[in-house]
């Protein structure tokens, strides 16, 4: 069945949306496939592979069609690849044009919240934020927190929508701008890990820290059945520069990598050379922030765990995802996601 005029539009601005500056700074997937060709061209075929594409189509011929006429984008001499129609800015900030806000009704679709945020103003995105390890609860209410980072089109308009809060629904928002949001998340941070408790007999760490800058998600592959299977997007002589697995749910992997330059070879690496698993590109996004910080504090007590486990004779590599597991409860924290 043909698409409709609706869907159509809709589709046209979902792929405005994967190419415009505040998506793509951060999609690293969609970044490298736009560096694998000197024009930035991106084939149709690897679009369609994206979830908020494919629910509207899994043919090339509807997908150009919706985005033929598009203004901000561009289609090759073939039209079978797509590419941004002004080059990728050398930096992208928006932390001044981000707005924290909550609570929200964790059972809000995106499109429901960009109809009401864009009524304060132009928005470029809004970030849902979810639950650690909770990517495959049941219902969207039990694995969505209710808040979310919303980026408007411009500084003045986040000034306005921070200094004069509205209501959703019958519900008055908290609001507070990025920046502020994340000092005052850093400093409880630094607060509870200054008045956290001393166990009652110290693990020995037999490994070093994690390092920071080098933590990324692989997503959109399917059921993931053994960490194993996500080393093995790479070649053997590569995977020694994978640190650590963690897997908060089947169809999601967290890797550390062994640190930021080598994370950078083998992010690029993977994006050179598009390996699928279960017969799907992965899409892998670099965690930053607040997602960062809670993968790495449930790897280290994992790591801890497991220590103290065989130091109690109990033995065993078991653990709760990681190297050795399934059904871990590591989490992204802030995360955004492509759906």
């Amino acid at each position: 069945m043909p698409l409709t005029s609706e869907q159509t539009a809709a589709l046209k601005k979902q792929v405005e949306f994967y190419f415009s500056d505040v998506n793509i700074s951060k999609d690293v997937f969609l970044k490298g496939k736009v560096a694998e060709d000197p024009k930035g061209f991106v084939p149709l075929s690897v679009l369609l592979t994206f979830n908020r594409v494919s629910k509207f189509t899994k043919d090339a011929k509807e997908l150009f069609d919706a985005i033929k006429d598009s203004e901000t984008l561009m289609l090759d001499e073939a039209n079978l690849s797509v590419a941004r129609s002004e080059p990728l800015p050398e930096s992208v900030q928006k932390d001044d044009q981000t707005v924290y806000c909550k609570p929200v009704p964790s059972a809000a679709t995106l499109e429901e919240l960009v109809e009401f945020f864009g009524k304060f103003g132009p928005v470029e995105a809004v970030w849902r934020r979810y639950f650690p390890g909770a990517k495959d609860a049941a219902s969207m209410e039990s694995r969505t927190k209710p808040s979310v980072f919303v980026v408007f089109g411009n500084v003045e308009s986040a000034k306005k929508f921070t200094a004069e809060p509205p209501k959703f629904g019958d519900v008055q928002l908290f609001v507070q701008p990025k920046t502020v949001y994340s000092e005052a998340k850093a400093a409880e941070m630094a607060l509870k890990a200054k008045n956290k408790k001393p166990a009652k007999e110290e693990v020995k760490r037999t490994t070093p820290e994690m390092p920071k800058g080098s933590s990324f998600s692989i997503t959109n592959v399917g059921e993931i059945e053994k960490f194993s299977a996500v080393k093995g997007l790479w070649p053997a002589e590569e995977q020694k520069g994978i640190r650590y697995v963690f897997t908060p749910s089947s169809e999601e992997a967290h890797l550390i990598f062994q640190d930021a330059e080598t994370a950078a070879k083998m992010v690029e690496s993977l994006t050179t050379r598009a390996p699928t698993l279960n017969g799907k590109i992965p899409t892998i996004t670099k965690l930053e922030g607040e997602a960062e910080e809670t993968l790495l504090a449930e790897v280290n007590k994992e790591i801890a765990d497991r220590s103290e486990m065989n130091r109690g004779g109990r033995g065993g590599r078991g653990g709760r995802g990681g190297r050795g597991g399934r059904g871990g409860r590591g989490g992204r924290g802030g995360k955004r996601e492509r759906e």
